[in-house]
Order: structure tokens, then sequence, then C-alpha cells
């Protein structure tokens, strides 16, 4: 089930919790129990994502620093001052 679904089921259920639907006692308290334990299922599978994410943008980084290392700097002239190829005025 994918995670808008499994919300989605997650809403519907607190709202018919909230909205009283001659259930017992019992049931309301089992009900509760399992919409807390599917909330922190979802819980942990965000987190897994988030770590996953946080894993994939730690790669990124590295890649680009080694492809970022291996372009030459280029030499900027600065203003006022002359390129280093470039014979002075003086």
């Amino acid at each position: 089930m994918d995670t808008e679904a499994h919300l989605h089921d997650l809403a519907s259920r607190v709202q018919a919790l909230e909205a009283g639907a001659l259930i017992t006692d019992v049931t309301t308290t089992l009900g509760i129990i399992h919409v807390a334990d599917d909330v922190a299922q979802l819980r942990n599978e965000v987190l897994q994502d988030l770590a996953a994410l946080g894993d994939e943008v730690a790669a990124l980084r590295r890649h680009v620093a080694v492809l970022s290392s291996s372009i030459p700097p280029r030499n900027h002239a600065h203003p006022g001052h002359p390129h280093p190829d470039q014979p002075s005025d003086s």
C-alpha cells in the first residue's frame, strides 16, 4: 500500500472513530490500538525513507566533489590586473 493510500485509510478510520459510529468500547479501544500501530509503522517507514534520502544526498555530494576536483581551475583576470597570458602595458 502506498503512503498516500495508507494515510487516507488512517484518516478515514480516525474520522469514523471520532464520529462515534455506534461501536462498543472494546472495539473502539482495539481500533485506536490498530490506528496507533499503523501510525508507528508509517513513522518508521518515513524515517527509513529519510535516512535513505540522506545517504543519497551524501553520495551526490561526494560525486560532485570528485567531479569538481577534476576540473582544472580557471585563471580569471581581476579588474585592474592583467591576465597572466597578456603582456603588461608598462
